[in-house]
């Protein structure tokens, strides 16, 4: 028969090897934390790389539209801010500042980019944004895309109409091949003013319609030897992605008008004296 103390001493005996497993596991883990194998170490795949961190997604392509014109001057309407457009001359339009059309959108941002310049120079009188005066200037280097920023007056705000936006789209032709700027990027900026008497459609047919002609007279001065040769490469009229569409749809017939006009011009020479005939292939 058992004797009456052997149940105890095997219980006590279990507990005890019981308590020697538990501290031998516990230990294991612990040797296993301080020192992982090969299976537990980081590894390149795992480790954070360049490959791994957040990369910033191409941007969506930018709306853009382009149109064949005379001279083969290719007309872009894209949706781009005025100071993103890489170009060599860069265009806006101001009214005079006795018509209080505050800056808004674009042009403030434009503004202070440039440090102010165009509110100050215009409220010191010193440029005094009339009807078709023009003012060039330098951008600080950073400040924009564009080389160089041609500003044309639009005078006051109650006389604004369409004839006026044409005969600017003809100053900023003529005065992109005398400052020799082959890339033209155009805003209207009139929305930017607080200006919406005229549509942002009818503007830029207008605009469009004064610099293609415009450009044509440029070009056949040139080919009949009476001014150097110099071709455009290339104009873009700018457009706010909610006026885009609408701009789009009238830039394209306008373009088409103009191009008519220019197949009816007179091939003669503008003088009976002189050079009739240049190199120039404008």
């Amino acid at each position: 028969m058992p004797r009456p103390h052997e149940p105890r001493r095997s219980t006590a005996a279990l507990v005890v090897a019981l308590s020697v497993l538990a501290t031998g596991c516990a230990a294991s883990a612990t040797a296993l934390e301080a020192q992982p194998t090969a299976q537990h170490r980081p590894t390149a795949q795992h480790r954070p790389t360049a490959q791994h961190r957040p990369v910033a997604r191409p941007s969506a392509p930018v709306p853009q539209t382009t149109f064949a014109s005379p001279h083969g001057l290719p007309i872009t309407v894209k949706e781009i801010a005025p100071d993103a457009q890489p170009a060599d001359l860069q265009v806006v339009t101001l009214f005079n500042a006795a018509s209080h059309q505050a800056f808004t959108g674009s042009m403030t941002e434009l503004d202070k980019r440039l440090g102010g310049t165009l509110g100050s120079v215009r409220g010191r009188g010193q440029f005094r944004a009339a009807a078709l005066e023009t003012l060039v200037l330098t951008p600080p280097p950073g400040a924009l895309a564009a080389r160089r920023l041609l500003i044309v007056g639009l005078g006051d705000a109650r006389r604004a109409s369409l004839r006026l936006l044409a005969d600017v789209g003809a100053v900023v032709a003529r005065e992109a091949v005398r400052m020799r700027a082959a890339t033209v990027s155009f805003a209207p900026t009139l929305r930017d003013q607080n200006f919406s008497r005229l549509g942002t459609d009818q503007v830029a047919a207008a605009v469009m319609g004064g610099a293609i002609l415009a450009y044509d007279t440029e070009a056949r001065l040139q080919r009949q030897g009476l001014a150097p040769c110099f071709a455009l490469k290339h104009w873009y009229y700018e457009a706010g992605a909610a006026y885009y569409s609408g701009v789009v749809a009238a830039v394209g017939p306008a373009v088409k008008t103009a191009s008519a006009t220019v197949g009816r011009r007179s091939a003669a020479p503008f003088g009976t004296t002189g050079p009739t005939a240049g190199g120039c292939r404008t």
